[in-house]
């Protein structure tokens, strides 16, 4: 086997063949000899330097789906400088994506995406993730099943093999979601134990293994406590800090909370605090705190509900569960808690 000195050999020597690899090409070759974690900065660095169109195109699905937004920009400006309309035309789907992840307007980028024309299955496939994309950004869960039946029959007219394998993984990880939404457990920890043994996607996984830790609150609390380990793990071997802070103020102690498990548990988090000190019975605490929130959440009103006992604010909670977040799974915590009343 040959050995390479360092990363920016390794990718030297994968781009100067007689025949440049093609990127499924190296994501073959680094997938057997590295581990999930190094193959990312890998595979970054090699579409950064590859003069395939394709690929470059590619680019744009792998960046998003893990998370590398900087990374993403770049290859978005890539492409938008590309000779190829079909490039240009990718580009603005996932400037569109890129937008609606920093707080774009929902309503303005539908309007957009709309007007956009669309003459072949790969640009219908992208249109539909940008619909996708909006319903997720305003909690309409119970919309994307629809799109993603849609892009599934578009599958099949798709020229690329390795778009075909992203575009399958976007399909698992959102029919995990749509599922879990609807309470639909079975279905849903199907399609993320089955997005898990997938190749690529490191980043996207952490935050599977984060999702499935939520649901297993109603059940298990090992089960829960070990999917936010493997979460952990992920994002503490990629120095992934805003997911170690979700995971540690947030995801962390609203489990033990939730399983009545306060000792040497901590958090910034101002409405996970409130939730801890309901737990250790400091309800006067627990109400100061969720009364300084900037505006009320479902979460919220109903740890106001715990800590005050008045059944209003699980009702309240429950509504906004149900009506504008879509969300069956969630919505179960003040119905709980009602009929414990």
């Amino acid at each position: 086997m040959l050995q390479i000195a360092n990363e920016q050999d390794l990718i030297s020597h994968y781009l100067h063949h007689d025949t440049q690899l093609k990127f499924h090409q190296f994501l073959t070759m680094i997938q057997i000899e590295n581990d999930e974690v190094s193959n990312l900065p890998l595979a970054l660095q090699f579409l950064r330097q590859t003069t395939s169109e394709t690929d470059l195109r590619l680019a744009l699905e792998f960046c998003y789906i893990n998370y590398c937004y900087d990374d993403l920009a770049y290859f978005i400006e890539k492409n938008e400088k590309s000779l190829y309309p079909l490039n240009r035309k990718y580009a603005m789907f996932y400037q569109l994506m890129l937008d609606i992840q920093k707080g774009a307007s929902p309503q303005k980028i539908r309007s957009c995406v709309r007007s956009i024309q669309c003459d072949n299955p790969e640009l219908t496939c992208l249109k539909y993730l940008v619909f996708i994309e909006v319903d997720l950004s305003i909690h309409h869960y119970h919309r994307i099943g629809t799109y993603i039946d849609k892009i599934q029959q578009l599958l099949n007219q798709l020229d690329h093999p390795l778009l075909v394998s992203f575009l399958q993984v976007r399909i698992q990880i959102l029919n995990f979601y749509y599922y879990w939404k609807q309470n639909e457990l079975i279905l849903a920890r199907k399609y993320a134990y089955h997005y898990l043994q997938m190749p690529y996607h490191i980043k996207q996984k952490a935050q599977i293994h984060l999702q499935l830790a939520y649901t297993y609150i109603y059940e298990d609390v090992d089960s829960s406590l070990y999917h936010l380990q493997e979460a952990e793990k992920i994002a503490t071997s990629l120095e992934d800090k805003m997911l170690l802070d979700i995971l540690m103020n947030k995801a962390y102690p609203f489990i033990c909370a939730h399983f009545g498990i306060i000792h040497g548990v901590s958090t910034e988090d101002k409405l996970e605090k409130a939730h801890l000190e309901i737990v250790k019975g400091n309800m006067q605490k627990a109400v100061s705190l969720l009364q300084k929130l900037p505006e009320p959440t479902p979460f919220s009103q109903y740890y106001l509900g715990l800590a005050t006992q008045q059944q209003d604010y699980h009702f309240q909670s429950y509504r906004n569960f149900i009506h504008t977040r879509k969300d069956h799974f969630f919505a179960k915590l003040p119905m709980m808690a009602l009929e414990t009343m």
